[in-house]
């Protein structure tokens, strides 16, 4: 796979703003794309620079953009997902930098992960925020028709046992390269396979991800799924 551009920014409470960039992004796999030394003089993590230049690190809006598609990105803090961030790909960009739908606070070492993909990987993305203030991000890779469930990108468990007792408000969802062969939105489905909730996928090619009220209880047996016909 190649290199790929990537940027984007951190805007905080205080309307200052984290550059960021990366014109080397590994694609097809998660990379940190740091902050901007044009604008800066140096690539450093989003959170180190934050913490030791701003004001107030408190993040309430983002936007990260590469040039092939990108799935998802999130600030990771001490091996945990801070914070799903808003994301297009390829040609988009509209609406970004988008709010957050509950502001994080940066801390020295949080760095922002980024997946981009090649233009005809069929990955799709779901980023969610939960009423306690929580986020996460889910993938698959369809492989031909059927049903597939989203894992957790940090730990491949389903979004029941990684947000069990939590309540989604908001999400998106990016499509990958499946815009011809998706048969379903991205369905939350309780333990009868019942729908709870629902997002329809953005096409990343053209489409911008931000986050949009989605409500949807999260139990232990409860499965993010979506559908393709081929």
């Amino acid at each position: 796979m190649a290199n790929v551009d990537s940027y984007g920014q951190l805007v905080m409470q205080s309307s200052q703003i984290v550059p960021l960039a990366n014109t080397a992004l590994t694609e097809a796999t998660e990379d940190e794309i740091q902050t901007d030394a044009n604008f800066v003089g140096a690539a450093s993590p989003a959170g180190t620079f934050a913490t030791q230049t701003l004001n107030n690190p408190r993040c309430v809006a983002a936007g990260i953009s590469a040039e092939n598609d990108v799935t998802y990105a999130y600030i990771r803090s001490a091996g945990k997902i801070k914070a799903g961030l808003p994301v297009s790909g390829l040609s988009s960009g509209q609406g970004l930098p988008g709010q957050l739908p509950y502001p994080v606070t940066l801390v020295s070492g949080d760095s922002v992960i980024v997946m981009s993909n090649a233009a005809t990987d069929r990955e799709v993305g779901l980023t969610v925020a939960t009423t306690s203030g929580e986020y996460h991000c889910f993938s698959v890779t369809p492989a031909g028709a059927g049903e597939h469930e989203l894992i957790s990108v940090l730990t491949g468990q389903g979004i029941g046992e990684t947000l069990q007792g939590r309540s989604v408000s908001f999400a998106f969802s990016m499509g990958g390269n499946n815009a011809a062969n998706f048969s379903s939105p991205v369905y939350f489905l309780n333990g009868s396979g019942t729908p709870v909730g629902s997002v329809t996928p953005n096409d990343p090619a053209v489409d911008t991800g931000t986050f949009q009220v989605c409500r949807a209880q999260i139990q232990l047996n409860t499965r993010v799924v979506v559908r393709t016909d081929a």
